[in-house]
């Protein structure tokens, strides 16, 4: 947050509740807030869904952060007892138009999840510097097929990543198939084949 508030920018970002403010535990900063109003704020989901957030907000310096910050309480509810805590540093910003913007970053949140858990990008442990840098462009570049084909194939059927992915596999598996059984055709044996498709020893 130093470095981006040394360029000009500003920063929108989740906190624990074991951050302070102004000497307080975010937690417990909470309570000096119970006699303000609530902000609802709507914010609309990738999947069109639009939840009411209702939203107190505070202004004030935040542990080892040398300049002043507006940290935003929110509940799904307001007699609801967990509190959500997101921080702006864009004090001229309104609570609304600060956390419709946080909601903007879920699609880098989903496009993160999918390049992690299915392309592989978290399994760059004890590797060199220079794989790890081959690793993550290889990744980028599966990553921007999938983005490519998911722009031209969006369908009723094909809704999200996940279903391009698993087409795509569909794919590979019925070519892998089909490979399979023409070669068993074209040779009258089946052990040669397994041997060749399923790396069997001979």
């Amino acid at each position: 947050m130093k470095y981006v508030h040394r360029q000009g920018w500003h920063a929108v970002c989740a906190l624990k509740s074991n951050r302070t403010l102004c000497g307080q535990r975010l937690s417990q900063f909470a309570a000096t807030l119970r006699h303000k109003r609530y902000t609802p704020v709507r914010v609309t989901a990738a999947d069109g869904n639009t939840t009411t957030y209702h939203v107190r907000d505070a202004v004030g310096r935040l542990a080892r952060v040398p300049f002043d910050v507006r940290v935003m309480f929110s509940k799904r509810h307001p007699r609801a007892r967990a509190w959500a805590y997101f921080l702006s540093t864009d004090l001229a910003r309104s609570v609304i138009e600060t956390l419709r913007g946080y909601g903007g970053r879920w699609s880098c949140e989903v496009v993160n999840f999918y390049v992690k858990t299915q392309l592989g990008l978290a399994d760059f442990r004890v590797r060199s510097f220079e794989a790890v840098d081959r690793f993550v462009v290889a990744v980028h570049l599966a990553w921007a097929y999938v983005e490519r084909r998911f722009v031209q194939e969006r369908s009723a059927h094909l809704r999200c990543y996940g279903d391009l992915l698993r087409r795509h596999r569909e794919e590979h598996a019925q070519a892998w198939l089909t490979a399979a059984l023409q070669e068993a055709l074209a040779g009258g044996a089946i052990e040669p084949v397994l041997q060749r498709f399923l790396r069997q020893p001979a």
